[in-house]
């Protein structure tokens, strides 16, 4: 690749990569540490990670909002409280009724147990700044 395409090629992912981190911010409030450290370290796979993030959480034949309470329930099945809040500001963000958000928490009692269900309690707290 000569240089003069190299550069095009660099100033595009730039632009995506910042278009990307906008919307990632606007989407959860915040750009999440492992996100901020992965642009640092490495913008190509940051980028990468953002468009997928995207491809995977964006309306498709199940709602943006299903897809963030999907995946908070299995991060809260991890006991990972970061990403569970952060996917639970994403599902209310996209919509989610606390009725939705009490229906999802309860569904991971029988997969995960109480402690999972505690996880997701205590995420949604922290996603509504309680």
């Amino acid at each position: 690749m000569n240089i003069e395409k190299y550069i095009l090629v660099k100033e595009e992912t730039m632009r995506r990569l910042t278009e990307n981190l906008k919307e990632f911010e606007e989407e959860f409030g915040e750009i999440l540490a492992p996100v901020k450290f992965l642009k640092e370290e490495d913008e190509d796979l940051c980028d990468t990670f953002l468009e997928l993030h995207k491809m995977a959480l964006n309306d498709g034949v199940i709602s943006k909002k299903m897809k963030f309470l999907i995946h908070a329930a299995i991060t809260a099945s991890q006991h990972d409280i970061e990403s569970t809040t952060m996917h639970i500001t994403g599902a209310i963000r996209a919509g989610a009724t606390e009725a939705e958000l009490f229906e999802t928490a309860r569904t991971i009692i029988p997969v995960s147990g109480m402690p999972s269900f505690g996880v997701f309690l205590a995420a949604w707290k922290k996603a509504l700044g309680k």
